[in-house]
């Protein structure tokens, strides 16, 4: 199953953090997140992104984290 729409915005949202669209993040970022590069938000999978968004919460809660 492909990612959902919430999980698409909070992708959209992640990017634009780094200053990315959602495209180039995901492609920049996947090894680092879930240990597999895809090339496009599209080939993600729900689980793959249910994975990632874990991740990068509790990245997001490190006090290194910017």
């Amino acid at each position: 199953m492909k990612l959902n729409r919430i999980q698409v915005r909070i992708f959209k949202e992640l990017g634009r953090e780094k200053g990315l669209d959602a495209a180039p993040y995901a492609q920049n970022h996947a090894v680092e997140y879930i240990s597999v590069q895809r090339d496009r938000l599209q080939d993600l999978s729900e689980e793959e992104g249910d994975r990632w968004i874990n991740k990068a919460y509790l990245a997001s809660l490190s006090p290194d984290s910017p």
